[in-house]
């Protein structure tokens, strides 16, 4: 069963690097990490359009991918940082429209990571800073967790994951793990709703 699984934390708790490992144990799947948005607005944080012209090709890629006949078995692996303010929580709620436009369930993974651990993932040397727009500034990752929390989805399918002593391979194979306890969930449900059906 093909669906989406959206991974959302604090930059630098490891999302890309965990998302990757993930799409190694789920064949067909493939990782969209949200520096592929990112990166394609090509005007300063602070600009006045800086979050319209994020919000646009965030809903064009998320419209092309759900409406793609090429990729209808296609698992997707979707890394944000939302927080759980009114525009961060409405950005995060696209990527579930976009799943259940596209009939397919929707897993949320929400990160966390200790401050300490989470800064030396952010200066760490693998993360390129400035050529690929990642925040690697301490300061800024420390207001961000002072001032914002990270968006929750809430229900049975999201999945909080501590990857503070965790490393991505331990991580993705928890994420691994919940994913598979999910779709058989899912697929008995529908099994069970399908027979009553027959019933009826």
């Amino acid at each position: 069963m093909s669906q989406y699984i959206y991974i959302n934390g604090y930059p630098g708790v490891g999302k890309l690097t965990i998302a990757r490992e993930l799409s190694k144990l789920l064949p067909g799947s493939e990782v969209w990490d949200n520096h592929r948005i990112i990166d394609l607005v090509h005007i300063d944080r602070d600009h006045p359009d800086y979050n319209l012209m994020r919000a646009f090709h965030r809903r064009n890629t998320l419209l092309t991918i759900a409406t793609s006949d090429s990729h209808q078995n296609t698992t997707y692996i979707l890394t944000d940082a939302r927080s759980s303010s009114p525009f961060g929580s409405a950005a995060a709620q696209e990527y579930e429209d976009a799943a259940r436009s596209r009939g397919l369930p929707f897993i949320p993974i929400a990160l966390e990571c200790q401050l300490e651990e989470n800064i030396k993932r952010v200066i760490g040397s693998g993360r390129g800073g400035a050529a690929n727009g990642k925040l690697t500034d301490v300061n800024i990752l420390k207001d961000i967790r002072q001032e914002e929390q990270m968006f929750r989805f809430g229900g049975d399918l999201e999945l909080e994951l501590d990857v503070t002593e965790l490393t991505p391979e331990q991580a993705a194979y928890k994420i691994f793990e919940h994913v598979k306890i999910v779709t058989q969930s899912l697929s008995v449900s529908k099994s069970v709703l399908a027979n009553a059906y027959t019933i009826i």
